[in-house]
């Protein structure tokens, strides 16, 4: 919204002061100050180009000469009229018309009663602290549209305005609301002021501006692309790719000639490189020098192998397998003999048998089991017939025990044995040697080749151990087994190998760093002929960043850190000491001028912020909800003042947690206002109430115009409205009411349910009679004098005649409620007929009073 207010000093000086020697930025000055408004869009897009113009950026521009404009405060007074035929708010009653005094309106209504429904509607219109202007339509029934009219004038000028939910008004735009929201918004921390002091917005205009052309500036770099969306086909690291990564404003023209030029010539060249590098096979070198270690390590096996025969099948071996055989064959004839001669002398028969042997081997183990080692001695007699020995036979057991007991036996089994080993280990030797890797070569079927050298060994080796094996060796066999010649023939092989797999290991070195140096020649090449037909886009991307580089060096010149700077300079000089002297009335009118509170100023993007504290502490931490109260209200009313505009001001339910006598203060404080602008106030205090109603009536006030109007409940609905021309809390009201209970009861209620509501609006009806007119108003509930000019107009004969029956009217209406006093024991459950009884004579009773 514009500022109104005049100020000491011209707020221009301090924005012309912001402009220094720019012309663009005097343009912006000159057209916000001119318009009190953001710029239209020709307008903007003017001022920007006198920026470029500045850079070097445009050109054919007119030179400008610009004086310092001057600057006078709006001037408007907007009055509510009227606020009518409102539909799909909350649960508001149609049909309703809240009419506005010129002064000051008060709506009262008690919780739930629909007054909060008007306010949230001009809430929506206006400004607050409190941002959320959420209106739901009645949840409990079908969807509405939202609708409203709302008559006012501005500047004396009527006007109608159809709100539909989300639709503004400028005029009405500089409503004011306070509700209780705004006491937790409003001292919390740090916030931006609601109102902006007069000319004030200018600073928060320019501010916004600035926002803007920053998005001109960031459109108009984008109208400079320097992305370079192809740069992914290029090889990486390349000369051209290197060149293009890097493009800036100081990218070289012939740099870019040199990288990008590509003819004939270069196209053969590439032509042949390619050729060259596909007759490079790497993968094929790869597997012969993969073949080549296979054959050699299978070569390595088999002189291995052939290692292992030559060690146990040597000239040594066949000699130690002759020597056996000799030993074996030697003592087999030595035992053979001492036996058969025993046998010849002594005439035993059959002495060659195995089973004279057995016979003999059975009597000498069965000795030594006996444990006899001397046997036969003098005494012994025969192990088998168990007889006595004689001399002979004596004689000759003794001769085969020597014999048997002889080392030529166990001699001749370890011989035995050593041959067999010997044989053993010449029959494990491999004399079937195979190549599986074709060392050799490979046949038709691709099978590797047999050499008749490997043909021969295995043959040659085959037979020796045949006949080594065979056991019969003559002393005369020579071994002439040559295994050297084998494995000289494997051998040479192995380094004919060797030297192939060196020469492939060599090559394939060479060959990587060939293909390395192919690829990069033909990369380069490659890229280059890619670049030869965009050299024109590339100029133009170097030329975009020629454009960026001067944009860039002015990108801080639409920062809004120098425009704050000023705004800052400008609040301490034409705001802060007035606010705070405003601040410092508006808590003394509210009997808070007590309180040490701090405030202090900043500013954030033009715009003022308000902070505030006690001792370093925040208020919200250390202030009752009453004190809270008082200081956000008194805010409030300084803000109001820093604006010359005469709006309508809203407070909703203002004095929560206030005590009668704040209530009474501000209650003063905002007739003051009404003054100065339209004060309409929703509120359920019959403590505001009253002390508005009752100060309308004093000399000091009674110059002005107020309305004072109820706001009901009628079944489903509220917002119903009705005129409290009177102090609320009138008998009629109550009367009213009973009169819709028993003439139009609700359908949807039991006759118990609406027959107690009527008795609860009796037994306030007896309350208030005696109150305002049996006592004639002596002393009010509420109010702070006692008029004895009143006290003396008291029926006292009426009051002696009927008090008792209103006291058994009254207690009656208690057992039938839930009142705060004390009531009898409850009565039976109330019908109408029991209402309209006591109604009627109620009201006869009352007539002796009121007439």
């Amino acid at each position: 919204m514009a500022s109104t207010t005049t100020n000491k000093k011209e707020i221009v000086d301090f924005l012309w002061d912001w402009a220094g020697n720019s012309d663009w930025a005097k343009l912006l000055v000159h057209k916000v100050v001119s318009t009190e408004s953001g710029l239209q869009p020709t307008d903007r897009e003017e001022v920007f180009k006198y920026f470029l113009y500045a850079i070097g950026l445009e050109k054919g521009l007119s030179f400008l000469t610009i004086e310092k404009p001057s600057y006078s405060p709006t001037s408007k007074k907007i009055e509510l009229f009227a606020l009518s035929e409102v539909t799909g708010v909350n649960k508001l009653a149609k049909g309703q018309t809240l009419a506005f005094a010129p002064n000051l309106t008060v709506l009262y209504g008690e919780n739930g009663t629909g007054k909060t429904g008007y306010g949230r509607i001009l809430k929506t219109l206006g400004f607050s602290y409190d941002q959320n202007n959420t209106i739901l339509t009645n949840i409990f029934g079908a969807a509405e549209s939202q609708s409203a009219k709302i008559d006012y004038k501005a500047n004396g000028t009527s006007e109608t305005f159809a709100w539909t939910g989300k639709n503004k008004n400028n005029d009405l735009a500089s409503i004011s609301v306070f509700n209780n929201n705004c006491v937790q918004i409003s001292l919390d921390g740090s916030r931006q002021l609601i109102v902006s002091p007069i000319g004030f917005h200018l600073f928060n205009l320019v501010s916004t501006e600035l926002g803007a052309l920053d998005v001109l500036l960031q459109n108009k770099k984008s109208e400079y692309p320097v992305l370079i969306s192809w740069i992914e086909n290029l090889n990486e690291n390349t000369p051209q790719h290197l060149f293009i990564n890097n493009l800036s404003k100081d990218s070289n023209e012939q740099k870019l000639i040199e990288l990008s030029t590509f003819g004939d010539e270069q196209e053969k060249e590439l032509s042949v490189k390619e050729i060259e590098l596909s007759n490079l096979n790497k993968a094929l070198l790869q597997n012969e020098i993969r073949s080549l270690n296979y054959q050699i390590t299978e070569l390595n096996t088999i002189t291995k192998k052939v290692d292992q025969a030559e060690l146990v099948l040597n000239t040594d071996a066949w000699s130690k397998l002759i020597m056996i055989n000799k030993s074996i064959t030697e003592l087999e004839k030595n035992t053979q003999k001492c036996i058969s001669e025993i046998a010849l002398l002594k005439g035993i028969e059959f002495y060659e048998t195995n089973e004279f042997k057995t016979f003999l081997n059975s009597a000498e183990a069965y000795i030594k089991k006996i444990e006899k080692p001397d046997y036969p001695q003098k005494e012994d007699v025969c192990i088998y017939c168990r007889q006595s020995l004689e001399g002979d036979a004596k004689e000759l057991l003794e001769n085969y025990r020597r014999l048997l007991n002889d080392k030529t036996e166990e001699t001749l089994a370890k011989l035995k044995k050593s041959k067999q080993d010997l044989l053993d280990s010449v029959n494990g030797i491999d004399a079937a040697l195979k190549l599986n890797q074709p060392s050799f070569g490979s046949d038709e079927k691709e099978n590797p080749i047999q050499p008749d050298e490997l043909k021969t060994y295995n043959e040659n080796l085959s037979l020796l151990i045949k006949t080594f094996i065979s056991g019969v060796v003559l002393e005369e066999s020579a071994h002439k087994f040559k295994y050297d010649d084998f494995k000289d023939s494997i051998s040479n092989k192995k380094e004919q190998l060797q030297d192939f797999l060196t020469t492939k290991n060599e090559l394939l070195d060479n060959i990587e760093a060939k293909e390395t140096e192919l690829k990069k020649f033909i990369s380069e090449l490659k890229d280059q002929k890619y670049l030869s037909v965009r050299v024109e886009e590339i100029r133009i991307v170097i030329g975009n960043h020629k454009m960026l580089s001067i944009l860039n060096k002015k990108a801080n010149s639409f920062s809004t850190n120098s425009i704050s700077r000023k705004t800052s300079q400008a609040r301490e000089e034409l705001v802060s000491q007035d606010f705070n002297h405003l601040f410092q009335q508006e808590l003394k009118a509210l009997s808070k001028s007590g309180l040490p509170i701090e405030l202090s100023f900043g500013t954030d993007r033009g715009k003022t912020k308000l902070s505030h504290k006690i001792s370093n502490h925040q208020l919200l931490e250390i202030l009752s909800e009453g004190e809270q109260k008082s200081i956000a209200l008194a805010e409030f009313l300084t803000e109001l003042q820093l604006d010359n505009i005469k709006a309508p001001v809203i407070f909703d339910d203002p004095v929560n947690s206030l005590d009668h006598k704040i209530i009474d203060s501000f209650a003063k404080r905002v007739i003051r206002l009404s003054e100065q602008r339209q004060v309409v106030i929703f509120t359920h205090s019959v403590l505001l109430f009253n002390s508005l109603l009752y100060l309308s009536t004093q000399p000091s006030f009674r110059q002005f115009k107020y309305k004072f109007y109820n706001s009901q409940k009628e079944y489903d609905f509220v917002g119903v409205i009705s005129d409290a021309e009177e102090e609320k809390n009138k008998v009629t009201q109550n009367i009213k009411k009973i009169n819709a209970l028993i003439n139009n009861k609700p359908k949807d209620r039991s006759e118990i349910d609406v027959a107690k509501e009527g008795f609860g609006e009796l037994r306030s009806a007896i309350e208030l009679c005696i109150e305002h007119e049996i006592f004639n108003g002596t002393i009010q509930r509420y109010q702070k004098h006692v008029s004895l000019g009143k006290f003396i107009q008291v029926n006292t004969d009426g009051l002696g005649k009927h008090k008792d029956t209103l006291n058994d009217m009254y207690e009656r209406c208690c057992g039938y409620i839930n009142a705060h006093s004390n009531p009898v024991p409850a009565c039976n459950d109330p019908s109408i007929e029991d209402l309209k009884a006591d109604f009627e004579e109620f009201k006869k009773i009352r007539l002796e009073f009121v007439n």
